[in-house]
């Protein structure tokens, strides 16, 4: 559906609709996506007549969700850099700083949703729950076959050469419909896509300049039929656009193979015939003194010999940081945790992800949780752990900022004993280790100095 804001002078919006290529070119793209699924796939029969069936759900959606409408088109032209330059930025946020979110809400989003349902598939993927998914490739079928819609790509969406309104529905449902008996095609084999973004904009860009073969055309047929109905008008606008449309319904349906394919590549290529050997209810992350513990809950558990916990560091590779054993075979629910220590650990954002094994050796990726902001909002000292203590125990700190740092061990007599930091620390959370070889048991104090503003002592027993 494409929805266009108006502003008038009372600052009433108007909303105007319009079906991309109408149920039966959404149909039509939809209809020819699982035949490009390459064998590996191996998808079951059912989700070809599934998202014909529901290739037309995102615009039913229009009547309940005030947001839906705007994830069907986008003026490309509307945008200022792209009239001086041929392109604009693909990031949202930063279309939101340069123009304004209400703007770029009402001049369409739908590359931002095409990548935002890809990447709820990936999602759905990897949690094994294929009912979600085959809704979700349904929708991206619709977004993806308005973005490849020449009209849905340009801010003069309706108005012909003649200065009248009615292009729109002429060209995407009246012709569509009169000749979809011609529109057969076959495509390729899907293909991996390595940079979403890059995908979506091509294919967008591409649209909006075939808006002039769909002007002239209709110029064409207009000026030969003497008006816009009737057959003879109907076979001259198609004898000047046919192949266009049948070329880009071709190509909707490829990329939308392309995106299913990569999403299921993505989420490790699970197998959509297996039963969901775990249902994980719950993944969360929660970061205290230099600590990001993962908790997760299953629902039940079937075959699973564990999960491998995986972190990533900024936007550097996953790296795997341990396992924990499952419980093979149950109906049981069950929670687990893993705690990773952080303490001087350099980076701005960490990233989580859990695989699942079975014992035959299939596995299957978690969500992704993330955990950002990494730098202590306060100063903060830990009570040594374990205590009373033998041979060593372990003292946590946090700084918010980069500082000069001493920490520092006293006996009761107050004689220095220890030197544990001493010079400039970076803002983070740490973690130093105490060893008592040379210390006698007793009571011992130690004493955190930060800057000029943070300074706390806590005691310790040392036990031989």
């Amino acid at each position: 559906m494409k929805r266009i804001l108006a502003r008038v002078a009372v600052s009433v919006v108007f909303i105007l609709l319009f079906a991309g290529w109408g149920a039966t070119g959404h149909k039509i793209i939809n209809g020819n996506v699982t035949v490009c699924f390459p064998s590996s796939m191996n998808f079951p029969a059912t989700w070809s007549p599934f998202l014909v069936a529901h290739a037309s759900d995102p615009d039913n959606r229009k009547s309940s969700d005030p947001t839906e409408a705007p994830r069907h088109f986008i003026n490309i032209d509307a945008y200022p850099e792209f009239v001086a330059h041929g392109i604009i930025s693909q990031s949202y946020d930063t279309n939101v700083t340069l123009h304004g979110s209400s703007w770029v809400i009402n001049e369409g989003i739908v590359p931002w949703a095409i990548m935002r349902w890809e990447d709820s598939l990936k999602r759905a993927f990897q949690q094994g729950n294929w009912n979600l998914a085959m809704q979700l490739s349904a929708d991206l079928g619709h977004y993806v076959g308005d973005g490849h819609q020449p009209l849905h790509c340009t801010k003069n969406y309706d108005t012909d050469l003649f200065g009248k309104s009615g292009l729109h529905s002429r060209y995407e449902t009246t012709l569509v419909g009169q000749y979809q008996n011609l529109i057969v095609y076959t495509n390729d084999s899907a293909s991996y896509v390595s940079d979403i973004s890059n995908f979506v904009f091509n294919f967008i860009y591409q649209s909006n300049k075939d808006v002039d073969t769909v002007l002239l055309a209709d110029s064409i047929a207009h000026v030969f039929a003497g008006s816009t109905t009737g057959t003879v008008y109907l076979q001259k606008f198609w004898d000047g656009c046919g192949y266009q449309i049948i070329q880009l319904m071709k190509n909707a349906s490829l990329s939308v193979a392309d995106l299913i394919y990569t999403a299921w590549v993505d989420a490790g290529r699970p197998n959509p015939n297996a039963s969901t050997p775990v249902e994980l209810t719950s993944f969360t992350a929660n970061t205290l003194m230099g600590n990001v513990t993962l908790s997760w809950r299953t629902a039940t558990e079937i075959n699973n010999r564990g999960f491998e916990i995986q972190r990533k560091v900024d936007d550097n590779n996953w790296m795997v940081l341990a396992f924990k054993n499952g419980n093979g075979t149950t109906t049981k629910a069950d929670n687990y945790s893993y705690t990773d220590n952080i303490s001087g650990l350099n980076a701005n954002k960490l990233s989580y992800r859990l695989r699942q094994v079975d014992f035959n050796g299939q596995s299957q990726f978690s969500t992704v949780v993330l955990v950002n902001n990494l730098t202590p909002e306060n100063y903060s000292v830990s009570q040594n752990f374990p205590n009373p203590f033998n041979p060593s125990t372990i003292i946590k700190y946090q700084i918010p900022q980069n500082l000069f740092v001493s920490l520092k061990v006293y006996n009761s007599l107050g004689q220095e004993v220890a030197t544990l930091v001493n010079g400039m620390i970076n803002a983070g959370s740490y973690d130093v280790q105490l060893n008592s070889s040379n210390l006698s048991s007793g009571v011992y104090y130690y004493i955190i100095k930060a800057g000029e503003n943070f300074v706390q002592t806590k005691k310790m027993i040392l036990m031989k």
